[in-house]
């Protein structure tokens, strides 16, 4: 009995369709890439911004229940507003933060006591003592930074978020500044905004020392 056997070739990929399907992957990419970065940067914003709420609702707090009540908060810096009018306000930024969070002594009556309370209870609010969340015990730098610094140079050196918070002793918030993951949120006249378009914290601006 005779057996008729006929073989099939596997035939690969001619040159010309893999130079389309790498055309294809391309294109595809070319499309799709700026909306995945779109969404990572949306994404990280939407991060930064949270954190800021936290910690507007963790300075307010302290203001009224904590350092308000056991110290008088020293106001010795003027915030200037959108409408050019001027008020007296403490500030907090990452060295007051830095000093509370790696339990670096102030006694009373030193310079920045005040700041240094509020700054402990600020941390209590955020549950953050540890450091374990809010790393601004890194900061290792003077006390007017981040005032004027550029974001992403601050971010490099410290390694830590920047902030700056203007208060005033009722605990209203004037103004926060806060970078974090790549974003640089400002708060003002109780709104948030993501600042796309600026890469360095203006608090020099709206603060006088």
């Amino acid at each position: 009995m005779k057996v008729n056997c006929s073989t099939k070739r596997n035939k690969g990929f001619t040159l010309v369709e893999l130079i389309i399907v790498i055309a294809i992957i391309a294109v595809l990419s070319a499309l799709i890439a700026p909306n995945v970065v779109k969404y990572i940067e949306k994404a990280r914003a939407s991060r930064a911004t949270e954190e800021a709420r936290v910690i507007v609702s963790a300075v307010q707090n302290a203001l009224a229940s904590g350092a308000g009540s056991d110290l008088d908060v020293v106001l010795d810096k003027t915030y200037v507003d959108a409408a050019g009018d001027s008020h007296p306000c403490g500030v907090i930024t990452n060295y007051s933060l830095s000093k509370a969070q790696n339990n670096v002594v102030v006694n009373p009556g030193e310079s920045g006591y005040s700041n240094y309370v509020l700054a402990q209870d600020i941390l209590e609010e955020l549950h953050s003592a540890s450091g374990s969340d809010y790393k601004f015990y890194r900061f290792n730098g003077t006390q007017n930074n981040p005032l004027g610094v550029n974001c992403e140079q601050f971010q490099a050196q410290y390694g830590c978020p920047g902030i700056i918070v203007a208060y005033d002793s009722t605990g209203h918030v004037f103004f926060l500044e806060y970078y974090n993951f790549g974003s640089l949120i400002r708060y003002e006249d109780g709104v948030f905004i993501t600042c796309d378009d600026e890469t360095n914290f203006s608090g020099a601006e709206k603060i006088i020392y």
